[in-house]
C-alpha cells in the first residue's frame, strides 16, 4: 500500500508499532501524531545528580523476548546491563527482611525459606482447592492465594510484588491477566505450590535488562530509526477525531480513556468497554543522599512495602547499589514509589508535603541519615491500567467490536495485554500487523 498509515500516540506502543509499519511497508507515508512536546510516554531518562536517571521504568524483563529483540534490532544490545544486586527485602513489623529463595510472583515453593526470613511468622499450611482452575475461569489473584496459603502469604509477599508491578490491589487483579504463570500452574494441579514445585527451572541469565544510559536511549534508537526511514514524528499534535487523519489504517496507542474517546461514535460497545478499565497514579520520588548519610550496607536491589505496614511508599530502589554504572563516591541516590490502586494519599499532597513525608520513611526504612541534596518528583497521573478479573475476555471483546466497525483502526498498549515495556513492544508491533492484514 501507498497510502497513510496513522498512529496516534508516541510512547513506546506506538513508536513500536511505527517500527513495525515501516518495516512491512517500506513505501508508505507513515505519521505518528503525539499529543505532547516529547515521544517516548512514560519512558524517560533525564539528567539528576550527574547521572541519567530514569523518571518512570528503570529496566525491561529479559526472559521475554519482544524488548531484547527490539534491541537488537535497533543495534544497541551491547549497551544492555543487569542490575549488580539480585536480591530485595520486604519492610515488615519494623524491619527489612530479605525475600526468601523460592519464589513465583510472590508465590512461595520453599517454606522452610519463608519460614526463616522472618516475613511469615504464622505456619503456612497449604490448602490445594477442590479442583484445578477451569481454563475459562479467571477469579483475582487474591482469592486464589488467600485460599490456598493464607492472609499472611498474600499481603507480605504477593500482593507487594504483582500490586507493585501493577500499582494495584491483588484482591482485585486478574489471575490470567496479572499472573498468567500463577494461573497455568492452577490449572495443571489443585496444588498451587506443587504445580510450580513442578515446573521446569527459569532459564540462567539475567531476570532484567537496560540500555546503560537509561531506557530513554530505546525511545533515542526508535526514534533515529524511524526518523531515518522516512517516518513523520509530529510532537504537540493532539488528535481529537479519527476522520481527521485521512489515513487509510490507524494504530492507537493512547490509554483507554483516550482511546475511547477515538472510538466512540463508531464503536460504542468497546468505547464502553474501554471507558471501563480503571487505573491508578503514581509518584516516583527520586533523592541524591551524600555519601556520609548511609550508615547501613545497602546490599540489595531495594525493598517492597506491603499494603499493611500503612506507608505512603510502597516500594525503594536503591538505584546506586542496583547498577554498577550508577555508583558513585559523590552521592546515593534512590528511587521511592508512592501511591497504588485504593491509596491516593500521595497524589493530594503537594511535593514539598510529599518529599518531607518520604524523608521520614527513608530514614526509617533505609537509614539514610539528614537531607538529600537532589530531589526530583514525577506525578504519572492515571498511568497503570488496572486488569481486574474477566480483564482479557473484555479485551478480546473490544478487538471484536473494532475489527467489525472499524476495520482499518487497531488499538493497542498497557490497558490491554500487559504493562510492561516488552508487553508494550509487542502489543505495539502486533497492532501493526493486524491492521495491515485487515
Amino acid at each position: 500500500m501507498t497510502g497513510r498509515i496513522a498512529v496516534v500516540g508516541g510512547g513506546i506502543t506506538g513508536l513500536a508499532a511505527a517500527y513495525e509499519l515501516r518495516a512491512r511497508v517500506p513505501e508508505a507515508e507513515i505519521v505518528v501524531f503525539e499529543a505532547t512536546d516529547r515521544l517516548g510516554g512514560k519512558v524517560a531518562t533525564t539528567t539528576f545528580a550527574g547521572r541519567a536517571i530514569d523518571e518512570g521504568a528503570d529496566a525491561f524483563l529479559a526472559r521475554v523476548p519482544w524488548g531484547l529483540e527490539l534491541c537488537r534490532e535497533l543495534g544497541i544490545e551491547t549497551e544492555l546491563v543487569s542490575p549488580a544486586q539480585q536480591s530485595a527485602y520486604v519492610w515488615f513489623d519494623g524491619a527489612l527482611r530479605r525475600l526468601p529463595s523460592g519464589l513465583v510472583l510472590g508465590v512461595p515453593t520453599d517454606l522452610d525459606a519463608v519460614a526463616a526470613s522472618g516475613i511469615v511468622r504464622e505456619q503456612i499450611v497449604v490448602r490445594p482447592a477442590a479442583t484445578p482452575l477451569a481454563p475459562d475461569d479467571d477469579i483475582a489473584v487474591g482469592a486464589l492465594v488467600r485460599a490456598q496459603l493464607g492472609d499472611a502469604v498474600f499481603e507480605r509477599l504477593v500482593d507487594p510484588l504483582l500490586g507493585g508491578i501493577n500499582a494495584g490491589d491483588g484482591d482485585r487483579l486478574s489471575l490470567r491477566a496479572a499472573a498468567p504463570q500463577l494461573a497455568a500452574a492452577a490449572e495443571r494441579d489443585r496444588d498451587l505450590v506443587a504445580a510450580l514445585r513442578g515446573q521446569p527451572p527459569a532459564a540462567p541469565g539475567p531476570v532484567f535488562y537496560a540500555p546503560v544510559g537509561g531506557m530513554g536511549a530505546i525511545i533515542d534508537a526508535l526514534v533515529e530509526s524511524l526518523t531515518s526511514s522516512g517516518v513523520e514524528l509530529r510532537r504537540g499534535t493532539p488528535v481529537d477525531d479519527l476522520a481527521t487523519l485521512d489515513a487509510e489504517k490507524i494504530v492507537v496507542a493512547v490509554p483507554a480513556y483516550r482511546a475511547a474517546d477515538l472510538v466512540r461514535g463508531a464503536a460504542p460497545a468497546a468505547a464502553s468497554l474501554l471507558d471501563n478499565i480503571a487505573y491508578a497514579s503514581v509518584v516516583l520520588v527520586t533523592m541524591a543522599y551524600p555519601a556520609a548519610s548511609v550508615t547501613r550496607p545497602l546490599d540489595a536491589s531495594g525493598f517492597l512495602v506491603p499494603r499493611t505496614e500503612g506507608l505512603l511508599m510502597t516500594a525503594t530502589s536503591w538505584s546506586s547499589s542496583k547498577w554498577a554504572h550508577l555508583s558513585s563516591e559523590a552521592s546515593t541516590i534512590v528511587r521511592v514509589s508512592t501511591g497504588r490502586f485504593g491509596d491516593d494519599r500521595a497524589t493530594k499532597l503537594d511535593d514539598d508535603a510529599l518529599v518531607d513525608a518520604l524523608i521520614d520513611e527513608v530514614r526509617a526504612t533505609s537509614a539514610l541519615e539528614g537531607e538529600p541534596i537532589d530531589v526530583r518528583v514525577n506525578r504519572w497521573s492515571k498511568s497503570f491500567p488496572q486488569y481486574e478479573p474477566g480483564h482479557l475476555d473484555r479485551v478480546s471483546a473490544i478487538e471484536r467490536d473494532l475489527a467489525t466497525a472499524l476495520p482499518h483502526v487497531a488499538v493497542a498498549g498497557a490497558a490491554l495485554r500487559g504493562i510492561g515495556v516488552p508487553a508494550c513492544i509487542r502489543q505495539g508491533r502486533e497492532a501493526a500487523r493486524q491492521v495491515l492484514a485487515r
